[in-house]
């Protein structure tokens, strides 16, 4: 079973600082349009390019879930009792610290008219139990953000049968059989809906079956070298970050047509899940030049990672609708961003340490 590593607690808290900004730029653009104009457009010279792939830590979540959680099932007796033990761990993990935000969210709403909608209203038992995005009734979840949480939970369930079926199959070959699963949902979904933006098929196309291979990718690390040489790790860590780079160029010349009909939308996420596993690879146990993520703060952010992911959003939804004239300017967009990090660091540390940490405890000691 995989020991704790600083390093890869870090890339949580990295992860979430990065789709936090990625949605504070497209909440309140006009900050980013203010610096593009410096800057070559659509080109990896232009910072904001950055912070508009930083939706990119959601794929990185799911490969560390993979590969931590993979490395449990893999090395553990799949008896009933571990069964027990590791989906109420995962209840524990994901339940309160939703129901808490769901509490807040509810009780708050009343002075942020809008904050929750009357369809969220509708749906509150489908939200309470995470049933959202899901058949039949494809509930839209109350905060944006806990899209990703059915598909976790999800990859949670059928996780021990993937431990099950690797003991008889090489890993591989999973990993085969998952890339042909991602890339055949995809290319269904694809071609079988015709829509002038393909945004509207995220719910359907980025499913657990959409992302399956970016949490088949972190489970096959645990089968790569628990000690690869110093070559080897700075060897992963390069050609992740040349992938990922090369990957954001070629979207990027393409942006006109991603979301309207091209093939790229089909091969590119499971791309990118390839280039961001590679850099897992080489940080797990991090070479000289990337000891800081083992740093105190880091490590710190990976502790309130999911409080940040659970509340950045909402936070700045507040601001949006308490006062929705005044973040029009570069400045003002500058300062939602003051206001919005702190706060969301705050009740991610209100999170953390009311709600996941004493429960996590005492999770680990009843089951």
């Amino acid at each position: 079973m995989n020991r704790f590593r600083p390093s890869l607690h870090a890339l949580r808290g990295i992860a979430a600082l990065a789709v936090l900004f990625f949605h504070w730029e497209q909440i309140f653009p006009t900050g980013g349009e203010w610096l593009q104009q410096f800057f070559p457009a659509a080109t990896l010279l232009d910072p904001t390019t950055y912070i508009g792939f930083g939706w990119m830590g959601v794929p990185l979540f799911f490969i560390l879930s993979g590969w931590l959680l993979g490395s449990q099932v893999i090395s553990t007796q799949l008896s009933l009792r571990f069964l027990k033990r590791f989906w109420a761990r995962r209840f524990l993990r994901i339940y309160p610290a939703v129901w808490a935000e769901l509490a807040v969210l509810l009780i708050v709403a009343g002075a942020i008219p809008g904050l929750i909608t009357q369809a969220g209203y509708d749906t509150l038992l489908l939200q309470f139990l995470l049933w959202i995005n899901l058949p039949p009734m494809m509930a839209a979840p109350i905060n944006g953000v806990w899209w990703t949480l059915p598909v976790e939970l999800g990859f949670y369930l059928v996780l021990p049968l993937i431990g099950i079926v690797c003991r008889r199959l090489d890993w591989r070959l999973l990993l085969l059989a998952a890339l042909l699963i991602t890339l055949g949902w995809r290319s269904w979904v694809f071609s079988a809906t015709d829509v002038a933006n393909y945004v509207v098929t995220l719910p359907i196309l980025d499913s657990l079956i959409g992302v399956f291979f970016t949490f088949m990718l972190g489970f096959s690390l645990n089968f790569l070298p628990a000690t690869p040489s110093v070559s080897h790790k700075r060897l992963a860590v390069f050609l992740g970050m040349l992938g990922l780079l090369g990957l954001m160029h070629w979207q990027l010349q393409l942006t006109a047509v991603y979301w309207t009909g091209h093939w790229i939308l089909v091969v590119w996420p499971p791309m990118v899940a390839v280039a961001i596993a590679m850099l897992v690879y080489g940080l797990r146990e991090p070479t000289r030049e990337w000891r800081w993520l083992s740093g105190a703060i880091f490590v710190w952010l990976g502790h309130v990672s999911f409080g940040i992911y659970l509340w950045h959003f909402q936070v700045m939804r507040a601001l949006v609708l308490l006062w929705p004239d005044m973040w029009s300017t570069p400045s003002m967009s500058l300062l939602a961003l003051i206001i919005s990090l702190p706060a969301t660091l705050v009740l991610a540390a209100l999170s953390y340490y009311c709600v996941e940490r004493p429960l996590m405890t005492w999770g680990k000691r009843r089951f």
